[in-house]
């Protein structure tokens, strides 16, 4: 239990975050986070002396947090690659809102003597990067992970998600920017087996072709989760019509927001393809949040497994708190891979004369 003055001094720190995020560090003052927070200046006084010192209190909580939250993940045996992507997926939301980034008032802060007596910006590096050697060290022990160098590899991620925050708050970032840096991320990272999880892009045309083809061959006309790549001729057509659907100005309007994911493997082999769609209208009411499909020569080998784990954590983190997933009553190997991911049974319902069930995923 916290006592009333923690109460209130978290309270001013979480306020003042807002605006130091909004404005830097030099643009906020006391009266502001006054303004900001309700209380007299007296009151404000009582708790802090100076914007100084409420930054300095801001910084003393970063770090500790995430690696709580690594850590926590570790002793309940989450998988590596699932802790990975949560971390990459929160970063990948942050980078480009630079409403949320205190990057240029950390700049400010410790180029100024307001910081003299502050924690060294190094406790703060220092703390990250033992939380995610942790990590690291966890995933190259259970075999998720490929990684000669974990401190090269902290590195990498901690200033290229810091530099991106900083250049967000000075440019637009060009579309797309977070999703490749962090995908490159993954691709060092992960082990030959493990897949990652991304949106479809040009260079990935052959590739996906050679994918298509492959059930079309294999006697199966319907790619589950494709947004339509089966009944699409054209790539090119088919990128541009998924690409709109990711972003809520340009989505068509008769379908509903939907990112749509290749699963490649440590080869960058297409293995599947999965979707995940943001609500559901009457039409999707039966057909669920997202469909999967794993390309025939690629299956019993977990991929299906790994997609959805991945999913979930994306879907988390674009704010659902459940999946709806629907699959044919026959196929048990799917209905295996969602029960493994806590799919609850839910209802049943037929489609296109076959028996199906909605299972539902909590997040």
């Amino acid at each position: 239990m916290q006592s009333k003055g923690e109460s209130t001094r978290q309270a001013i720190c979480e306020k003042a975050r807002e605006l130091f995020c909004k404005r830097g560090f030099k643009g906020v003052t006391m009266q502001d986070i006054c303004k900001a927070t309700g209380l007299s200046r007296g009151g404000l006084y009582r708790h802090f002396d100076s914007t100084g010192q409420i930054f300095s209190a801001i910084l003393e909580g970063f770090g500790g947090a995430q690696n709580r939250g690594i850590h926590e993940q570790i002793g309940r045996g989450v998988p590596a690659s699932l802790i990975l992507e949560e971390l990459l997926c929160r970063y990948e939301y942050e980078i480009p809102d630079s409403g949320s980034s205190l990057s240029l008032a950390v700049c400010e802060f410790y180029s100024g003597s307001d910081s003299v007596n502050a924690p060294p910006i190094l406790d703060w590096y220092e703390s990250s990067r033992a939380g995610w050697e942790e990590l690291i060290r966890y995933g190259l022990d259970t075999g998720e992970f490929s990684c000669p160098d974990p401190r090269g590899m902290f590195d990498l991620v901690v200033f290229a998600y810091q530099g991106a925050r900083l250049w967000g708050r000075l440019m637009e970032l060009p579309k797309g920017t977070p999703g490749r840096m962090l995908g490159q991320v993954r691709r060092l990272l992960l082990g030959p087996e493990m897949i990652r999880l991304e949106r479809p892009r040009p260079e990935h045309k052959e590739r996906a072709l050679e994918f298509r083809e492959e059930f079309f061959a294999h006697g199966e006309p319907t790619i589950f989760g494709s947004e339509l790549l089966d009944k699409t001729e054209s790539y090119d057509k088919w990128l541009e019509s998924v690409t709109r659907n990711t972003d809520p100005k340009t989505v068509d309007p008769n379908w509903v927001l939907t990112d749509t994911y290749f699963a490649l493997d440590g080869r960058d082999d297409i293995v599947g393809i999965i979707d995940l769609r943001h609500e559901l209208n009457g039409f999707l009411k039966d057909l669920g949040n997202c469909g999967y499909s794993v390309r025939p020569a690629k299956r019993c080998h977990g991929y299906g497994s790994q997609m959805l784990g991945l999913l979930t954590v994306r879907a988390k983190a674009a704010g659902l708190s459940e999946l709806h997933i629907s699959v044919e009553r026959d196929n048990a190997p799917s209905v295996r891979v969602i029960k493994g991911w806590g799919g609850v049974y839910e209802r049943s319902f037929s489609h296109e004369g076959a028996g199906a069930d909605v299972y539902v995923v909590p997040l």
